[in-house]
């Protein structure tokens, strides 16, 4: 029965060792910051727009109950050093049932109204849920298709990306990513589907 009960406390010691392996091989991944760089290579820290939209989307529903996302931007100067500039996204909303604008921007968590405008005319706007995906995915998309080589000849390279409706009347929003350098022949855009991630154009 000693012997038995040895066999047992060995195996439950052997489980247990395996759970404590386990747990720290996948300790980082749970505790990974949502501000780390979405591309190496990138002087970019922040959070990426999705986690910016939430306090943006709080502030625009207490704004306005009717508010629809109509864009999303921001932008980054010499992407390629070693400097890290703040990144700060800039969301608009529209409001059908009053016709109004309001511009929200988003820096480390806190969201801030900007603007609040009248729209002399009605804006094209789409459903959130339709957004999927995220800043990240499309500066990725950006960097293998030709990003890296500029950055690489070019690291004081500007970069921008946009979210929004091209077509009127459509629900499905694209991303527009745009390294811009000193020589416009050096400049390099893509379009993202925002929905699936698809390169739209070269």
């Amino acid at each position: 029965m000693a012997k038995g009960k040895g066999i047992q406390w060995l195996l439950l010691l052997g489980l247990s060792l395996l759970t404590v392996v386990v747990v720290l091989l996948f300790y980082d991944r749970l505790v990974e910051p949502t501000s780390s760089s979405p591309v190496m290579g990138l002087a970019i820290q922040g959070d990426t727009a999705r986690t910016a939209f939430d306090p943006a989307a709080e502030l625009a529903a207490q704004w306005q109950q009717d508010a629809r996302l109509t864009s999303v931007s921001c932008q980054w100067s010499k992407v390629g050093t070693q400097r890290t500039d703040a990144t700060v996204w800039a969301f608009q909303f529209f409001s059908p049932s009053t016709q109004r604008l309001a511009l929200v921007t988003v820096a480390d968590g806190a969201a801030r109204m900007v603007r609040d405008s009248l729209s002399p005319y009605r804006v094209s706007t789409f459903p959130a849920e339709r957004w999927r995906v995220d800043s990240d995915q499309a500066l990725r998309t950006w960097w293998n298709s030709g990003g890296s080589d500029i950055v690489a000849r070019h690291p004081d390279i500007d970069l921008a990306m946009h979210l929004h409706v091209p077509d009127e009347g459509r629900d499905d929003p694209v991303w527009t990513v745009a390294g811009l350098a000193s020589s416009p022949e050096m400049t390099s855009i893509v379009v993202v589907n925002g929905v699936d991630g698809s390169l739209i154009a070269p």
